[in-house]
């Protein structure tokens, strides 16, 4: 059982990076290179105010990353260094999908707002 827990939080560690990632690429290159952003079915070139979409996403995305990385990093030290305290590591848990959802609503209020 700790094995699938293990491969979850290497999963939400590097979804984190790789919303930091994309949070990095948006900031310094404007580019919309990657799916963490929106649904893939939206068509960008269609967005009616680009730069509000980026001033938009960019702090969410940024929250998002930071938050999944710090769940998923506190999973494998539960996992492989120290058994964390039950409650901590759920309040952690708790946040980390409040967050989630927030995030996942966050992304379509974009898209509304801006396609």
């Amino acid at each position: 059982m700790d094995s699938i827990w293990s491969i979850m939080d290497l999963l939400f560690a590097g979804a984190g990076l790789y919303a930091i990632y994309a949070f990095v690429l948006l900031k310094t290159k404007g580019e919309f290179t990657t799916s963490i952003l929106m649904n893939k079915e939206v068509d960008i070139r269609k967005c009616k105010d680009i730069e509000g979409y980026k001033r938009f996403v960019l702090p969410k995305i940024l929250i998002f990353g930071i938050s999944a990385l710090i769940y998923g990093c506190i999973g494998l030290i539960n996992t492989y260094v120290m058994a964390l305290p039950q409650t901590f590591y759920l309040i952690c848990m708790g946040v980390f999908f409040v967050i989630l959802i927030w995030y996942a609503f966050q992304t379509r209020k974009g898209v509304q707002l801006f396609w």
